[in-house]
């Protein structure tokens, strides 16, 4: 099934053609974790902080279950 990927801040560094308004777009089993997806992007699970899919917050243990899905990733946030 086909999801959209789009990554945030520092983990731009690995794919920095992926924005917001151009997304990854990728075909995924039905039923892969977000854990797995993590992977097979290359990105240490510790490297991701927050998950979005389809705008609500997500867990690596969440299963990508719907076509057409935009999981969103983002690093730690840091501020003061």
């Amino acid at each position: 099934m086909k999801i959209f990927v789009k990554v945030f801040a520092s983990l731009r560094k690995k794919y920095p053609n992926i924005t917001d308004l151009n997304p990854l777009e990728m075909e995924i089993d039905k039923g892969t974790t977000l854990a797995q997806l993590i992977a097979r992007l290359n990105f240490n699970q510790e490297e991701v902080k927050i998950i979005l899919v389809n705008g609500l917050r997500a867990s690596v243990e969440d299963i990508i279950n719907e076509e057409g899905s935009i999981i969103s990733f983002f690093p730690a946030v840091g501020g003061g």
